[in-house]
């Protein structure tokens, strides 16, 4: 059966912004219920939710993707690339297990924003899928921890020039540009996805 807002609809709203109940939704797993008791009190529940666990928070997480995926694919990729963790935990216990493992939701996201740079930031220019995915996943990681554009262009053979041209349209694309004489500010693919998500969801009185 699917879920609507009169299904989860409380007398306050369960998130004090978008970007907790995003969060919440993109961490939500069965493993966020299934712990035990001593683990749930020591690790409180993601994100602003009022302590959702259980079927509970599986319906609200539901809700909430539902919501998200009403946006578009576009902007669903761009808000799991932003949110969504790169990787989930992994229990196989083989040799070579770290206890993690690529979260595949967001692998396919970071794969679909890199294709939508071949017709729109990068239309024209000389760039593969897997140089393409770098520039996107560069611009989803904090600077502190971004791949810097040397490394980019030794490791595939480009022109240092190239690499940071490359990254600043698809950056400029994704993140908006500052306004310039004459000119305003144009806001970015992320910044109109986000903006999209918190409408829907306070008109769904998810969030305040």
């Amino acid at each position: 059966m699917a879920i609507t807002a009169a299904a989860v609809e409380t007398e306050e709203p369960l998130f004090d912004t978008a970007h907790g109940a995003l969060v919440f939704a993109f961490n939500f797993s069965g493993q966020s219920y299934d712990r035990p008791l001593m683990n749930r009190m020591a690790a409180p529940a993601i994100g602003t939710g009022k302590g959702l666990v259980g079927l509970d928070g599986a319906a609200q997480a539901g809700f909430i993707r539902a919501e998200v995926a009403s946006l578009g694919k576009l902007a669903e990729a761009i808000l799991i690339s932003r949110i969504a963790p790169r990787t989930t935990p992994c229990s196989c216990r083989s040799a070579c297990c770290s206890g993690h493992r690529p979260n595949k939701e967001w692998q396919d996201a970071i794969s679909y924003l890199a294709d939508h740079m071949r017709n729109t930031a990068l239309a024209g220019c000389t760039a593969h899928g897997i140089l393409r995915r770098e520039y996107v996943t560069r611009y989803f990681t904090p600077k502190d921890r971004r791949v810097s554009i040397d490394m980019l262009a030794e490791k595939y053979d480009v022109v240092r020039n190239t690499v940071s041209a490359h990254c600043s349209r698809v950056a400029a694309l994704l993140g908006g540009t500052a306004a310039k004489k004459g000119q305003d500010p144009l806001p970015g693919l992320e910044q109109i996805a986000t903006a999209a998500a918190e409408d829907r969801l306070r008109a769904a009185g998810m969030i305040r």
